[in-house]
């Protein structure tokens, strides 16, 4: 049996800077993404009506070709889902020791029941983004977005591991 492969998750900011890294256990990897599991690693935080804990488990798709990555986020007592979370990135670096993104502010929030959310979208607004990445991370937005409202798409997203093979 092989010994699990574990990654660095490493988050930047739009000027390069580290952010956050995290350690994540890979479950399966692609040619242009990877999917792995990941737990929550900070205090209890409550965040737009669900509260994050640490142990909290993440599945978490990060794409070389797509401008986002998604995070599946069930609680840590019971494995219930709690919600989706999708970051707007610049396509991610996918390496065989590091996942590297970076972060463009702006995230959308999908709840079980299909409700949505979208956040920090004044931050968003002042990054100092070329038209051309602006409206690729915009795109990804809108594409979530469509995700989020049919519930075919909701379904297949619960998947996370269907999601990362479409």
């Amino acid at each position: 049996m092989n010994a699990p492969e574990w990654v660095w998750v490493i988050k930047k900011d739009l000027h390069g800077r580290e952010v956050w890294r995290y350690r994540g256990r890979v479950l399966e990897r692609q040619p242009q993404g990877v999917l792995l599991e990941a737990f929550f690693d900070r205090a209890e935080m409550p965040f737009f009506g669900i509260v994050l804990r640490p142990g909290d488990r993440f599945l978490e798709a990060y794409f070389s070709d797509r401008w986002y990555n998604i995070f599946e986020i069930h609680d840590r007592n019971g494995d219930a889902l709690k919600a989706w979370y999708a970051n707007i990135t610049r396509p991610a670096e996918i390496g065989t020791e590091t996942i590297t993104y970076v972060d463009l502010a702006l995230d959308l929030l999908i709840y079980p029941d299909g409700q949505h959310k979208v956040l920090d979208e004044e931050e968003f607004a002042a990054l100092p983004l070329n038209r051309e990445e602006r409206l690729q991370a915009l795109a990804a937005l809108g594409e979530l977005q469509t995700l989020a409202t049919s519930p075919q798409a909701l379904a297949h997203l619960s998947g996370l591991r269907r999601l990362f093979r479409a």
